[in-house]
């Protein structure tokens, strides 16, 4: 009895709101949302080489996220996020050593002043693309992270020892600081930012390091005028899609400088688009687009000389907004390539991704269930590297996901 009249006082004072299931309202102007995650694969993994047969079936509980987001009131807001992870294989097929992991992903507090001026400070979103920006949940085919299914690490200094481009190109979360907001009714969001260097050290060592800071700045437009609004979260992400809850279309430009090791200077220019509009009677149909570019200047060096890499995608998503039995189906494709000038015996190292997904929202991102398979391919250098080693350059993996959300 104690317990129930706990729960009921904490209801009564804290005024937690039953109909989201995760909200405390203080007040007015102070409130809290309390979310978990649990993300749920099987993989069936293709042969990954001659020598040894890494083919698997197996089931994965990859990730269990808790996060909160909040205003304490119209000047603070906060957020946090913490997640355990189970993954017992890389996507090499090879067992992973920390196969179970918690760790912080994001803590920050927001300063919104103005509309147009804001800042956010903490462990948070690199604002240079689209792509570092995207939301951990929202990504419409769930297996979309290029570190991990750079299945035979070949950007991760195994062809060539400087170049790690996960490390110095898509690292999407530093501790930094960034101001941001909103001019022309939202036509024109800017993000200001200056995060720590971590990678400014000499190569192979852990001295060093942090030394000065990383300034990156984007700006997206968004035409105000044909009725699309501009995207805003307190963490500062950006979804795949919004299942028909809006029509969104907005370009954005980045750029970023950061030193890394042995005196390259790694710069990192950006270009993307996203849109997504609802057609139809009650807004049935509902297709979406996105494509991205990043240039990245200075991120390995071949005998001496410093070379580039260049990473792109693109994707979309036809969504039937309509419910067919316990939910709402869709067909998502992306593509996406990873390519590093001369990094093997003078031949650039290039990675392709192919990925299509079929994918049935019960309640939105909330209880998703998704069946899909990617098909990876290794070209130029990387298939001369690849050939080297005994290793498969063209994988095709099947993989069932099924996301919950509250």
């Amino acid at each position: 009895m104690k317990r129930f009249f706990s729960f009921l006082f904490i209801i009564t004072f804290f005024g937690v709101n039953l109909a989201y299931g995760y909200r405390i309202q203080v007040s007015k102007d102070t409130w809290a949302d309390f979310v978990i995650r649990g993300q749920l694969f099987y993989f069936n993994m293709d042969k990954r080489g001659d020598e040894i047969d890494y083919r698997q079936n197996y089931f994965e509980m990859t990730e269990a996220e808790f996060y909160v987001k909040g205003q304490i009131n119209k000047l603070v807001q906060f957020f946090t996020q913490w997640e355990n992870y189970y993954k017992p294989h890389k996507l090499s097929g090879e067992k992973r050593e920390d196969s179970t992991k918690a760790f912080m992903k994001e803590t920050g507090v927001n300063l919104v002043f103005r509309p147009e001026f804001r800042m956010r400070f903490g462990r948070q979103r690199i604002p240079l693309s689209r792509y570092h920006q995207r939301s951990d949940y929202k990504k419409l085919i769930p297996t979309d992270y290029f570190y991990r299914y750079d299945i035979h690490s070949v950007f991760k200094g195994n062809v060539n020892k400087y170049l790690n481009t996960k490390e110095t190109c898509l690292q999407i979360r530093h501790p930094g600081i960034t101001a941001f907001g909103y001019f022309f009714n939202g036509m024109l969001e800017y993000h200001l930012g200056l995060f720590n260097q971590p990678n400014n050290k000499p190569f192979g060592t852990d001295e060093g390091g942090f030394k000065g800071v990383r300034p990156t700045v984007r700006l997206v437009f968004t035409p105000v005028w044909l009725g699309y609004k501009p995207e805003k979260s307190i963490k500062g992400t950006r979804g795949d899609s919004y299942l028909g809850k809006r029509d969104v279309f907005n370009i954005g430009v980045g750029y970023s400088r950061e030193e890394i090791w042995d005196g390259l200077d790694n710069e990192m220019f950006a270009i993307d688009g996203f849109w997504e509009k609802r057609f139809g009677r009650e807004n049935r149909y509902i297709p979406m687009l996105q494509c991205g570019y990043i240039y990245s200047k200075n991120t390995h060096k071949v005998d001496g000389k410093s070379e580039d890499s260049q990473f792109w995608w693109v994707a979309g998503q036809f969504l039937y907004n309509k419910f067919i039995g316990y939910g709402r189906p869709a067909i998502a494709v992306r593509f996406e390539q990873m390519n590093a000038d001369n990094a093997y015996n003078n031949k650039d190292v290039t990675y392709n991704r192919a990925s299509i997904f079929l994918n049935y929202f019960i309640k939105g991102y909330s209880a998703w269930l998704a069946v899909g398979v990617d098909q990876v391919w290794y070209t130029n250098g990387a298939e001369d590297y690849l050939l080297t080693k005994g290793k498969q350059r063209n994988m095709t993996d099947f993989s069932t996901y099924f996301q919950f959300r509250f």
